[in-house]
């Protein structure tokens, strides 16, 4: 079995378990400021290690519950078992698991499922992107006024103030503006073609390895904000489907 296989065993393990705890009262535990956590987050993590560590036992793994070493320090597994908690509290069906695996700092497979849709996104590197087995490619709009464009909200005062200005400033120039509170699913939604672009300015490592490799297997770009080169550590990430990311960046405030 390799990577990737594991990966989307693993990602559907955590999605069942997470859809099976759905419609159970939630146990939720502030962790931070607009922060919160589950006992689906735990137990969705839970699944997610064991069966990463039963295939890949020495293999190390950065999760948003927490991070456990591994003696291969060239391979570690990226994994948000909700992304989406605050949707996945409320019971508004858009979350997601993310598992990413990087080795030498790059992303080089990744599986987004979204468990409400049975919604599988997957890449391995140079073989393409995929949804559900179907190939999946960023869309062909080339002009802004007809962009529908994703984004997702800050927990810090102050990065949101800047988002909000580049919502302000983007509003007069795009069609229409989607948040769908996962940031994972959100990446794989313009690597099918379902978003145009999109943009966080404190985006995670969980939140991106696996969906960052899938957009550009569909064709995309990813920048930072400034149009710098950008890997799934850093924060603030522009992704498009290439034919508007010079307009996008054109026109960024922050």
């Amino acid at each position: 079995m390799n990577l990737l296989d594991t990966a989307l065993e693993a990602a559907r393990a955590a999605g069942q378990e997470i859809a099976r705890r759905l419609p159970q009262e939630r146990d939720v535990h502030t962790k931070g400021f607009r922060d919160i956590v589950t006992d689906a987050d735990l137990a969705a993590q839970e699944a997610l290690v064991s069966i990463i560590r039963s295939r890949y036992p020495h293999h190390g793994i950065l999760s948003e519950e927490g991070l456990t070493p591994g003696d291969e320090a060239g391979t570690i597994w990226v994994l948000d078992p909700v992304d989406g908690t605050t949707n996945y509290e409320r019971r508004s069906p858009c979350f997601s698991v993310s598992v990413g695996v990087v080795q030498a700092g790059e992303p080089v497979a990744g599986v987004v499922y979204d468990p409400s849709r049975d919604h599988a996104f997957y890449a391995e590197r140079g073989a393409g992107a995929m949804l559900n087995g179907e190939r999946l490619h960023v869309s062909q709009t080339n002009a802004l006024i007809h962009a529908v464009v994703g984004l997702d909200f800050a927990r810090d005062p102050a990065t949101r103030a800047d988002l909000m200005k580049t919502m302000v400033v983007y509003s007069t120039h795009i069609r229409t503006f989607r948040a769908l509170g996962s940031s994972a699913m959100a990446l794989c939604y313009v690597a099918a073609g379902w978003l145009d672009a999109y943009f966080h300015f404190a985006i995670c490592p969980w939140d991106c390895a696996a969906g960052s490799l899938i957009i550009q297997e569909a064709g995309g770009t990813l920048t930072d904000a400034e149009g710098g080169p950008w890997n799934y550590t850093l924060p603030r990430c522009l992704a498009s489907n290439g034919r508007l990311h010079s307009a996008l960046l054109d026109l960024m405030p922050v």
